[in-house]
């Protein structure tokens, strides 16, 4: 049974992670489509091949179009999450998308100092930013996406189905480990082998590092008292839908999207 709840929060983190980077991109190519950068949408990535040649403001846009994006989407989802408490696979998928969406916005903001090839990397570069406000954002930017991810562990909790899942400390720890640590790494396998070939660097390494904020949650679940055990039934069984879409969203995401589609 606890195999079938791994597996389910693996292909909601998937769906959501690919979501996510698609929606993300997205914000990139229309902002760029509609300030004339000619922009080609890819999986993980878009080209723009004039944007050079745009002022600098319409560059800081685009850049920023992506990040912004998925902040929205983190903000948006914030309240859902915290009424909905709970439940089967929609609402797990619900939280992973949330903590996705701030986890992309926040990461960038975190790394734009040193990571100057990143969405806010370009932004500080073309605006000039000054290294002590970059350093202060990024400080900012390191604290909203802890909190975030303390946030995360009550509701992450409430999908136990049984109180003895989170009764005791080391309950609640084994119980986030399988519905937190154990999707993020076996799905950062599958989401690196999707994001092949290598068009960068950060492709690469982003899966991976980018869920190692999940640490805090899992950890913190020793010190989370008093948890309400929501969670469906549905997910210690087969969820054959999530499956369904999970293989649709790949199939575009490698057949459509891989090759490239010019806005």
């Amino acid at each position: 049974m606890s195999k079938l709840v791994v597996l389910n929060s693996v292909v909601c983190y998937v769906l959501a992670f690919l979501l996510t980077t698609m929606l993300h991109e997205f914000g990139h190519a229309v902002v760029g489509s509609l300030l004339g950068s000619s922009p080609v949408l890819h999986h993980n990535y878009v080209a723009h091949f004039d944007r050079d040649v745009l002022p600098v403001m319409d560059q800081v846009w685009i850049a920023l179009a992506g990040p912004l994006v998925s902040f929205v989407q983190g903000l948006v989802l914030l309240p859902v999450i915290r009424i909905r408490r709970g439940g089967g696979q929609y609402n797990l998928f619900l939280l992973w998308c949330m903590l996705l969406g701030f986890g992309n916005f926040l990461g960038y903001l975190m790394t734009g100092p040193i990571f100057t090839g990143g969405d806010i990397g370009k932004v500080h570069d073309l605006l000039e930013v000054p290294m002590s406000l970059r350093v202060i954002l990024a400080v900012l930017g390191a604290a909203a996406l802890v909190w975030v991810a303390y946030f995360s562990t009550r509701p992450f909790l409430r999908f136990a189905t049984v109180t003895s899942q989170v009764d005791s400390p080391s309950s609640r720890t084994a119980f986030s480990f399988r519905i937190i640590i154990l999707p993020w790494l076996i799905g950062s396998v599958v989401i690196t082998l999707l994001y092949l070939p290598v068009v960068a660097i950060v492709s690469i390494i982003y899966p991976i590092t980018s869920g190692m904020v999940f640490i805090f949650p899992w950890k913190n679940a020793r010190r989370v008292e008093d948890v309400e055990a929501l969670g469906s039934a549905r997910l210690h069984a087969l969820g054959w839908p999530w499956y369904v879409a999970l293989t649709l969203a790949v199939l575009v995401f490698r057949a459509v999207l891989a090759p490239g589609i010019a806005l």
